[in-house]
């Protein structure tokens, strides 16, 4: 091909030359005028340019001699123009809608590009053939400027080695770059190099068989009038489709499978699809589309993504800058008290009761709690070891949940954290105070009969001592129907759903404060 290119150039050159003899209006000599010619199609032309190939076009001139007179004639802007007599020259060229200095930049430059295979480590695409990292800094005008011609069709060569097939795809160039991102370096190369272009493609078949059709019907501009109808997601191939599409950029397709898991995700589970190659970033995508509730239903026997699910739930709950909507409560500032071993946030410290030494009257009356941080705690082992315990993470998201996330009792009066649901203290029977005869230094004093604790009659702790334990009492703020979760009410949608998984929510009472209780 090249020594076709040479010869050509030579045949150029000579009828260049010829028709330059009797044209008066090139002051200069022949070889002088045809360096000029070919430097004049290379104004417009991306940097660097390789003056070696351009010092073979015009013998005589050496490489540094056509760059120097280059910038000669790009300081005076005095670039030859050729009169009618010279348009056989241009007639030479292959397409007549093609120019000289595109022919000249596109078949007699050799532009040095590296061809190399993209490296993917998440599915298994792959495409080879030339760069673009050169030729154009900004991809998308070269797109806008190619715009203006006929797209041609690229042909995509698929291998699916699983089933020992291969089969090839032909789709316009423009269509594949608008509809697969992914190919858009590729493919943003001059125009006269798309042939240098080789893509291979290594996946199912049918998947990409998928995609195509995909693509094809957003092709507006079929020239036959027959319009691809485009293809339906169903639970079987979503999954390869919707990874398959993330890896080529198919922004569009992508929302739609992960909407369509959000609906559908029951189905596709019970397909014998795997999941595990959902990445992070899609795996965020469709926990955000599910509300705690929702996620909590899926039927997934064999764990293939109701795990995986919950887990982004708990990054979530951990996340200071998210909104929530299932958690009121953040996890961000976690910690354990070293005296009440109980685990707190910023939101719930000041509200929830430590020892008793530890209570402190603020500016305005009112009691508040100082817990102390224990220090040697960490959240990591903390998450850890629920799920050691638990053995399941929609069970340790449901703990977190109630942990950061706080009611109040309407017997007690108390603040409690949701996973204290069970532990609302109370005395089986009421105080007895000492009679009119009594001393007075005991008046102010009472007993509880069932256990002989006493109590005074005014305490400003007011912290509950009782020695028996049941079920906080609760009720909706805004008299709400608990059972409907778009209830405006923060207070009630946690009631709700602390009702609704109470058995994975409640923490067990600890030994010591059993013990406590019987004193």
């Amino acid at each position: 091909m090249r020594e076709e290119h040479k010869l050509r150039t030579h045949l150029e050159q000579k009828e260049m030359n010829r028709l330059c003899s009797v044209n008066n209006n090139f002051p200069y000599d022949n070889n002088l005028l045809v360096l000029d010619i070919v430097l004049s199609s290379l104004w417009a032309s991306p940097q660097p340019i390789n003056w070696d190939n351009v010092a073979k076009l015009v013998p005589g001139f050496t490489p540094k001699e056509c760059a120097r007179r280059f910038e000669e004639l790009k300081s005076t802007g005095s670039f030859p123009h050729l009169d009618e007599q010279c348009n056989p020259l241009t007639g030479a060229v292959s397409s007549p809608s093609e120019s000289f200095p595109n022919y000249i930049k596109s078949n007699l430059l050799d532009v040095n590009t590296d061809a190399g295979e993209p490296q993917t480590n998440k599915v298994p695409l792959s495409m080879s053939g030339a760069s673009a990292d050169s030729e154009c800094a900004d991809p998308s005008k070269t797109i806008e400027r190619i715009e203006e011609s006929k797209s041609p069709n690229m042909v995509i060569h698929v291998c699916d080695e699983a089933k020992n097939l291969k089969q090839d795809f032909v789709c316009p160039r423009n269509l594949l770059v608008k509809e697969m991102r992914y190919f858009e370096e590729y493919l943003s190369v001059d125009p006269q190099r798309w042939d240098e272009v080789d893509i291979s493609v290594h996946c199912d078949v049918q998947i990409f068989d998928w995609l195509m059709n995909y693509v094809k019907s957003h092709n507006h501009d079929e020239l036959h009038g027959k319009q691809v109808e485009k293809p339906k997601l169903e639970h079987s191939n979503v999954i390869s489709i919707l990874i398959s599409s993330e890896f080529l950029k198919m922004d569009t397709l992508v929302e739609e499978c992960v909407q369509y898991c959000h609906k559908n995700m029951s189905g596709i589970i019970a397909t014998p699809c795997n999941m595990n190659c959902i990445n992070n970033t899609l795996a965020r995508r469709i926990a955000n589309l599910f509300n705690h509730n929702e996620a909590d239903e899926l039927k997934d026997k064999k764990d293939k993504f109701k795990s995986k699910l919950f887990q982004k739930k708990i990054e979530r709950l951990f996340d200071p800058c998210y909104q929530n909507q299932d958690s009121p409560g953040n996890a961000s500032t976690l910690f354990r008290c070293g005296l009440c071993l109980k685990h707190l946030t910023k939101e719930t410290e000041r509200i929830i009761p430590c020892v008793p030494s530890k209570i402190n009257i603020d500016a305005h009356g009112n009691i508040v709690f100082s817990h102390s941080r224990d220090k040697v705690w960490e959240v990591h082992e903390y998450v850890t070891g629920l799920y050691d315990e638990l053995k399941s993470w929609d069970l340790v998201y449901w703990r977190i949940w109630g942990t950061i996330n706080h009611l109040t009792c309407s017997r007690c009066k108390q603040a409690f954290l949701c996973t204290e649901l069970r532990q609302c203290k109370y005395h089986p029977e009421a105080i007895v105070y000492p009679g009119v005869n009594a001393d007075h230094r005991w008046r102010g004093v009472g007993v509880y009969p069932c256990c002989n604790q006493d109590v005074l009659r005014f305490d400003p702790s007011s912290i509950p001592k009782g020695c028996k334990i049941k079920d906080h009492i609760l009720t909706a703020e805004d008299g709400g129907d608990c059972g409907a979760y778009s209830v405006k009410s923060t207070h009630t949608r946690i009631l709700r759903d602390l009702l609704l998984h109470r058995e994975a929510v409640c923490a067990p009472e600890r030994s010591d404060s059993s013990s406590s209780l019987q004193k």
